[in-house]
């Protein structure tokens, strides 16, 4: 049976288009999250000539953070599986639902107490650049993210993979007696050579096996089995095509208009640098004393004539005015790419507040496609290793197969809330304008904001009044219009009784 650094060095030859492609999108955005091969924390990488490339990774990356792992409520539901659905009553399904809602908080807890939200920010970033990244959510401890130099895999036609094999390079002394012993690893006091650690994975039926190999023997208690939507190691893309084991980044889809931003760039930078050099040309048969002007203070007079002194031009400004509107026209159409809102609205004196809104949700339109691949080969693969994980450590029962379905709340199926929404504050809007505010009493003030509350995707279960304090209140107001009705009269007589005691007198 072939070692798992066999497989690793078949499996590297394999994908040497994919690491060309993702080194030159990190050459002109982020060089650091694909450097050369070769190259340490020490090695100076090469820096663009232009920023836009990493302020939009680094942009979109914050937005699919956010989107994907919104801080303070889960990015999932936990609804009722349509089997047990049908055997519940009304009350019955109250009661699992409120039981759900917990177990998603308690299930939440697992990514706001762990590393979880910073090492998905770093593999957002290697998603847009270069299109792939693995995700490691052990049992224990802290998670992390491999890059595209770290690991290889093979997926079957329908995308789910099939085998990979992680290389990492570890030092000695960070093994325990216990490995070193049976793999043998020897390790001295002046010794710095590392050791190569790999870690294959395979799809056996319906479950994932991984273990781990140093110097082609198993490392002893590595071994882990898991349901394939269940697994510690989630392997990611952004563009998901048919029949390739690697996915495509986002960069790889506009290289062309980052090329032609850094060239433009540079030659720009180049360009003004020497605009920018003074060079003053003196005649052959000049009368005026070059040395006199030299040392000359401000507001002295010299002998001389102007036309003696001239001064070195570059008369190439017509050019560069063609190279500046073409960066600009480039810096547009990356801004869209990458979601920049503010390098998209027109530069213009009345800008309202729809049109930037209407842009901002057109932008966040183009990330669809991304939303259902995240949603697909992330979000649902990590919820399921949240709640196998949560099970594990007693947090979570154990419920029989189907009991519960987790449902994606967020992303593509946020976009879709977001623009009902829009389209129900929209007609509100309209009919209170058109019709006045007698056009909100033929609807139901505690529908509409649950219709809202749903939109938002916001609990208000615990801000609502209960039936007993809305029947307090309406006793409260029918009292105290009881008492207006009495009172009233009353005050009317004495009111006339004054005026005419007044008129006696």
């Amino acid at each position: 049976m072939a070692t798992a650094k066999d497989r690793w060095e078949k499996l590297d030859g394999d994908r040497e288009g994919v690491m060309s492609r993702a080194r030159d999108c990190a050459n002109v955005t982020i060089p650091a999250l694909m450097p050369p091969m070769g190259s340490n924390e020490n090695s100076t990488l090469s820096q663009p000539y232009q920023s836009l490339g990493a302020r939009g990774v680094n942009n979109l990356s914050s937005k699919l953070t956010m989107t994907m792992l919104p801080s303070g409520s889960p990015f999932y539901r936990f609804q009722i599986g349509e089997d047990a659905a049908v055997t519940m009553d009304a009350q019955g399904k109250g009661q699992v639902e409120e039981g759900l809602r917990q177990l998603e908080n308690r299930t939440s807890k697992g990514i706001e107490s762990s590393n979880l939200r910073p090492v998905m920010s770093i593999a957002n970033k290697l998603l847009i650049v270069t299109g792939n990244a693995l995700l490691h959510v052990p049992d224990k401890g802290k998670s992390r993210t491999y890059n595209l130099t770290q690991y290889v895999c093979v997926r079957d036609p329908m995308g789910t993979v099939i085998e990979g094999v992680i290389k990492e390079s570890v030092h000695p002394s960070t093994l325990s007696d216990e490995i070193r012993a049976a793999n043998q690893v020897q390790i001295t006091d002046d010794s710095d050579e590392s050791v190569d650690v790999y870690t294959h994975i395979r799809k056996v039926e319906n479950k994932m096996e991984y273990h781990q190999e140093i110097n082609d023997i198993k490392v002893p208690g590595s071994e882990g089995r898991n349901k394939i939507d269940e697994s510690p190691y989630i392997f990611l893309r952004w563009n998901a095509l048919d029949g390739e084991d690697y996915g495509r980044g986002h960069c790889e889809e506009y290289l062309g208009d980052l090329r032609s931003l850094e060239g433009l760039s540079k030659s720009i930078v180049t360009f003004s640098a020497a605009a920018a050099k003074i060079i003053f040309l003196e005649h052959p048969n000049a009368v005026t004393n070059s040395d006199e002007l030299r040392a000359a203070e401000s507001g002295e007079f010299v002998m001389g004539r102007r036309e003696d002194i001239d001064v070195l031009q570059l008369e190439k400004f017509a050019d560069f005015q063609v190279a500046k509107a073409t960066l600009d026209d480039l810096t547009l159409r990356l801004s869209h790419a990458f979601l920049l809102t503010s390098g998209t609205v027109r530069n213009a004196e009345r800008v309202t507040a729809e049109e930037i809104r209407l842009q901002a949700q057109e932008l966040e339109d183009v990330l669809g496609g991304v939303y259902t691949v995240m949603a697909h080969e992330l979000q649902q693969p990590l919820v399921k290793r949240l709640m196998a994980r949560a099970r594990k450590a007693g947090d979570f029962p154990v419920l029989p197969a189907n009991a519960i379905d987790p449902v994606i709340v967020t992303g593509f199926d946020a976009l879709g809330r977001g623009h009902e929404l829009n389209r129900y504050r929209q007609y509100f809007s309209d009919g209170v304008q058109l019709m006045g505010p007698e056009f909100m009493q033929g609807f139901s003030s505690a529908r509409v904001a649950q219709l809202l509350a749903t939109q938002h995707n916001v609990d208000i279960k615990d801000l609502k009044k209960t039936d007993e304090e809305t029947q307090a209140e309406q006793q409260q107001a029918m009292a105290a219009t009881v008492m207006d009705k009495g009172t009233a009269p009353a005050v009317a007589a004495a009111g006339q009784m004054a005026v005419d005691n007044n008129r006696d007198s």
